[in-house]
């Protein structure tokens, strides 16, 4: 008969004790920085923020998504300390942080006064009838 392994829950204490999770269990059941960072890029994508052209970095982002929910889910807190700063920049590369939206605002109106600034070829009427 084998021997029960002593780090089991015996029986009645199943619901005592979550389910240990694993990268497998992980990579099929999203966790909250996936789920928030999917909903980002969603909408992201709904308003024409980002394209299929920007595919590598969505991809790169929810990479980055699933990393947080690992190191949380194994209570190793050093990892989110060194991705989130790299996550925050990618996320203004995609122009999805509140900053990096406003750069967008700044980019149209610098073309704004460029074509105002612009010389136009067409004749200026000058009768001021």
């Amino acid at each position: 008969m084998p021997r029960p392994d002593p780090r089991r829950p015996r029986d009645g204490q199943e619901s005592l004790f979550p389910t240990p999770t694993n990268k497998d269990d992980m990579r099929l059941n999203n966790g909250r920085h996936q789920l928030a960072f999917n909903d980002a890029l969603n909408s992201a994508y709904d308003a024409g923020h980002i394209g299929e052209l920007d595919g590598a970095l969505a991809s790169t982002l929810m990479a980055g998504a699933w990393a947080l929910d690992a190191f949380e889910a194994q209570n190793k807190p050093y990892g989110p300390t060194k991705l989130i700063d790299q996550l925050v920049a990618a996320l203004r590369e995609a122009r999805l942080t509140p900053d990096s939206r406003g750069d967008a605002t700044d980019d149209a109106i610098q073309e704004l006064l460029a074509d105002l600034g612009a010389a136009d070829d067409d004749p200026v009427d000058t009768d001021a009838s």
